[in-house]
């Protein structure tokens, strides 16, 4: 079990002794004095701590952006971290950044290592991105001096640089990805007596670390990542230290996506940017729900487990999977049991686990429902946390609802499921009056406090109007489809 963490930054090998809770953007800045990473927001929000990490998968180096500011320097074991002074040469610009100075897209130049680094992790994974694509890497960084106008332009001037993908790919990336494929990955364990982190590399290791460590286990002594985006944002900004964490996001078993004709099953450690494109022909709703989260930055390290686990009576993808009623596999020391989403929150931040258990998998039943629709309403178009989210999962037969599942966020202590709207849907026409008459029903069962993103009565009122907008969105559906609403 090792102490030091051994990584490699912009080609080199590194072993260092780092603090359970020192981040990416720490060590670099504060240690390595690697100061083109900048610190902006200390959330996420802004981009300009971002640096692409490379890591093993599937038998191949993948290559990610990620926030520094909520990346913990303990989880690089094995990994690759490409910063901005590993992105150019001495005697000449990588081709991003001379697209960029073309452009006219840096001024200040603040946000621009960021920008730079998004665009490279960008088409390290993909050869040729579309404009779309190109758009949802940058989403998370902001600029404001520039104007994202320029900053757009970018392929366009790797375009007429005539640069191909081997002129984006950094020299030293070759040999340090045939190093990290034989990497060989053992279990971290780092303790100062006040702050502790272990990473075990099996679910066996860690089941058998736990039994040999009861006092991490008893009272809120522990805490299970695997992207720990949102664990990070407490510890730096509202102080919620903990004793122990525990990292699941090496964990294998923990990384796999199956599915066949009725299900398909993400493990706990899935990052909501790969289920994004893995799950796209699949279950083509919930990549469409993850893509309005958070920025590529945070998507590429937040987890589908982690945004349930967090218990956050506004997590976009709860009402969706309680609607169409997924199923959660925990794992722990008093072994493996199934529960589904809808009965998982008992409360306010409090859930049917207990604090030694973390979630193995999501299983999603699939071809039970003919309409699955997701709406949020936010204050920003995206990077923005739901002011009141809402999801509904139809099977519509001969213009009757057979079966009809609605739930929703942000109008309670947890996400609802509506039982009794659901129940009244069922069996009646899937007309506008139908959906009308539940109107009122739906209000009923919310129990929404006022805060900073709206008074209760203006959520009442917003989960009202999402009830219709899904009756708006099958209707449209139906239209695409050649029938008659």
């Amino acid at each position: 079990m090792k102490k030091t963490i051994s990584f490699f930054l912009n080609g080199t090998l590194r072993e260092i002794q780092v603090k359970a809770e020192t981040t990416v953007l720490e060590l670099l800045r504060n240690s390595l004095e690697l100061n083109g990473i900048k610190e902006g927001c200390g959330e996420g929000d802004c981009g300009a701590c971002t640096v692409v990490i490379g890591e093993v998968r599937d038998g191949k180096v993948h290559y990610k952006s990620a926030a520094g500011c909520l990346y913990l320097a303990a989880k690089l074991e094995g990994k690759h971290v490409i910063t901005i002074e590993g992105m150019g040469e001495k005697e000449k610009l990588h081709p991003i950044q001379e697209a960029i100075l073309k452009a006219h897209a840096t001024q200040c130049g603040f946000c621009t290592p960021g920008v730079s680094l998004s665009i490279l992790a960008l088409y390290l994974e993909r050869e040729n991105p579309t404009k779309e694509e190109f758009r949802r890497y940058l989403e998370g960084n902001l600029c404001r001096c520039t104007g994202y106008v320029s900053i757009r332009k970018v392929p366009e001037y790797l375009e007429e640089l005539m640069v191909c993908s081997e002129d984006i790919r950094l020299k030293y990336l070759t040999v340090t990805e045939e190093k990290q494929m034989s990497f060989i990955q053992e279990d971290i364990y780092i303790d100062d007596g006040i702050h502790g982190f272990y990473s075990p590399v099996s679910e066996a290791n860690l089941l058998d670390f736990l039994q040999r460590h009861p006092e991490f286990t008893e009272g809120n002594n522990i805490r299970f990542l695997n992207g720990g985006s949102d664990v990070v944002v407490g510890i730096k900004k509202h102080g919620q230290h903990h004793r122990l964490l525990v990292d699941l996001s090496r964990i294998e078993t923990l990384q796999k996506i199956t599915f066949d004709k009725k299900s398909l099953t993400l493990g706990g450690g899935v990052s909501l940017a790969r289920m994004i494109d893995s799950v796209q022909d699949i279950f083509p709703e919930f990549s469409d729900t993850v893509l309005k989260m958070c920025s590529e930055q945070v998507r590429s390290i937040a987890t589908v487990a982690g945004n349930i686990a967090n218990a956050s009576p506004v997590a976009d993808t709860v009402p969706l999977l309680m609607a169409v009623d997924a199923i959660l596999s925990i794992n722990g020391p008093r072994g493996f049991r199934t529960i589904p989403v809808r009965e998982f929150f008992r409360g306010y931040k409090k859930l049917a686990k207990q604090e030694d258990e973390w979630i193995s998998t999501i299983t999603i039943p699939l071809g039970e429902y003919n309409f699955i629709h997701f709406e949020k309403v936010s204050k920003r178009r995206e990077v923005d946390i739901s002011s009141v989210n809402s999801a509904i999962a139809l099977k519509v037969e001969n213009g009757i609802i057979k079966t009809a599942h609605v739930a929703s966020g942000g109008v309670g202590a947890t996400t609802l499921y509506m039982g009794n709207t659901s129940g009244f849907l069922k069996g009646r026409e899937m007309k506008e009056r139908t959906f009308f008459e539940a109107y009122e029903m739906i209000a009923a069962e919310a129990t929404p406090i006022g805060d900073v993103r709206g008074s209760a009565e203006y959520r009442k009122a917003v989960l009202q109007n999402l009830l219709m907008k899904h009756y708006l969105a099958y209707e449209s559906s139906q239209e695409v489809d050649g029938h008659e609403a």
